[in-house]
């Protein structure tokens, strides 16, 4: 393959790229990982890169370090990093690194890496013209730059392709043609809609041709595609382009497999809403012991009614006005019991459509059911919600995480001898978005317990009487069904702790 390509794919590709001799020194660091670490390939060259923008390099040593480990192995690897910036930032990267052979031997290291979860990189003519600039401006070392551009492209564990403008394959390397069973030529000339899904065709055409004309911006995230034989494959893609070389604008592709990262995380889903699920049936025992403690009151008087009324019946003193009074208070009674069924119908309907709705709603659903099991308890029950706040998301998930607090809450007082004993919920609205506060007077979570309070699996009640997913699930429902988060703090007055304060945070709509 041309040289001038290999130099031009070098220059242009979105991936941070840097490469290190057998001693772990940086003989190489392109254009974009200067754009996204900030040094420029002269300030490294020679100069072993874990001590300089590795995170980690003031806990690890460089034996410890998961790169050079990997190159010592003669390993490749990837995983995630911690880069450091020369403006001191640090930043979250995906690393793909692998060994740099020259007949069989290894020379060094190529490490491809890129930040997780951000825009592709590299695009910018004058970023990318300034950092050339500074790159094998002698004469001499255009033969080494040559060898070292075709072992990347040779040997680079990230599949690599190039399309001409009709979307067609005009060069790939090993890794690309691997990943998706083909060799190299069965897919040079070849339309890249060979490897597409033919529901996503129409779209991955206009994106192409949109993207080569500067009309839309690259795709840089999880795609799924296709390998030889039909079978569907998550890959990560990246898109960058190569304008300045005959037959130009090329669209250059880079792509890793991500299937079994996409698969854990789907059975990791599947796993949290079984999770839910349990834990909805656990809270359903629950809340029909406080609908038993709900129920035991009207019924005894509605017991009592009854029986009076079959005693006046009886002994012919059963007036009119007596019959009705009796009658009022039978209704009354059954209308309390229904409102109660009602509230437990809503908070178990299976409804995955998200709405706004009013916060105070929720919070008299979740406190309805518990109220009269709080007051048995000796546990006061306060709340200021105001009637006009709402929040978007879905209405019975978040009865469910109040219902968990005031449980929480509740258990809390149990162990100890407080009086009064006192839970409150507040709300509050402000620039961030609304925020629902329970407070409770019962002493505090131990401050060494605070970090993992919200873990799976963790419990502050001791095995035999918590599963330790509760305040998970909690957490895992205001990040994935609201966008929010849940927090807890202790409540302290001079210097003594006086109960724990857990904060529901929703954003703004």
């Amino acid at each position: 393959m041309p040289s001038k390509f290999l130099k031009q794919f070098y220059d242009s590709m979105s991936e941070g790229l840097y490469a290190f001799d057998s001693d772990g020194k940086i003989t190489h660091f392109n254009p974009a990982a200067q754009t996204i670490l900030g040094y420029s390939e002269e300030e490294l060259l020679g100069k072993i890169g874990h001590f300089i923008f590795h995170a980690h390099h003031e806990k690890k040593g460089l034996l410890q370090c998961s790169i050079y480990k990997a190159f010592l192995q003669d390993k490749t690897y990837a995983g995630e990093e911690v880069f450091l910036t020369k403006d001191g930032r640090w930043i979250d990267v995906f690393v793909r690194a692998n060994p740099l052979l020259e007949e069989g031997c290894k020379q060094g290291y190529i490490v491809f890496f890129w930040p997780i979860a951000t825009p592709a990189l590299g695009e910018s003519d004058a970023d990318l013209s300034c950092a050339h600039s500074l790159l094998f401006q002698e004469e001499g070392d255009q033969k080494e730059s040559e060898a070292f551009y075709e072992q990347i492209f040779a040997t680079a564990n990230l599949g690599i392709a190039l399309l001409d403008q009709e979307g067609r394959f005009v060069a790939l390397n090993p890794a690309f043609a691997k990943l998706y069973g083909y060799s190299e030529a069965e897919l040079i000339g070849r339309h890249f809609h060979l490897l597409v899904p033919e529901e996503l065709r129409d779209e991955s055409e206009l994106h192409h041709n949109a993207f080569l004309s500067h009309r839309e911006t690259a795709h840089d995230g999880e795609m799924e595609l296709v390998r030889k034989g039909g079978k569907r494959i998550d890959v990560y893609a990246t898109e960058g382009l190569l304008e300045h070389i005959v037959g130009g604008p090329y669209k250059i592709m880079t792509v890793f497999d991500v299937t079994e990262m996409v698969e854990s995380r789907r059975l990791q889903k599947a796993q949290e809403a079984m999770l839910v699920q349990q834990h909805k049936l656990a809270a359903m025992g629950e809340i029909i012991g406080h609908i038993a403690h709900q129920w035991r009151q009207p019924l005894n008087v509605l017991n009592l009614t009854t029986f009076d009324l079959r005693c006046k019946h009886a002994l012919g003193a059963l007036s009119d006005e007596k019959f009705h009074s009796a009658f009022d208070t039978i209704e009354s009674l059954t209308e309390q019991m229904s409102s109660t069924i009602n509230d437990f119908m809503d908070f178990y309907k299976p409804n995955k459509e998200k709405k706004a709705f009013k916060l105070h709603e929720a919070v008299r659903y979740a406190t309805n059911i518990t109220a009269i099991q709080l007051r048995n308890e000796g546990i006061a029950l306060s709340h200021n919600i105001d009637e006009t706040v709402e929040v978007y998301g879905l209405a019975n998930e978040l009865q469910q995480v109040i219902l968990n607090l005031l449980s929480n809450a509740k258990d809390a007082f149990s162990t100890k001898e407080i009086e009064p004993k006192q839970i409150c919920l507040v709300a509050w609205r402000n620039e961030e978005g609304v925020h629902l506060c329970v407070e409770d007077n019962a002493g505090g979570i131990e401050e060494s317990l605070l970090e993992r309070i919200f873990e799976p699996y963790f419990s502050t009640k001791g095995k035999m009487q918590g599963s330790g997913i509760g305040l998970y699930i909690c957490s895992m429902i205001m990040n994935e069904s609201f966008g929010g988060s849940i927090r807890v703090e202790n409540i302290t007055h001079e210097e003594r702790t006086i109960g724990a304060r857990f904060i529901v945070a929703f954003p703004r709509p």
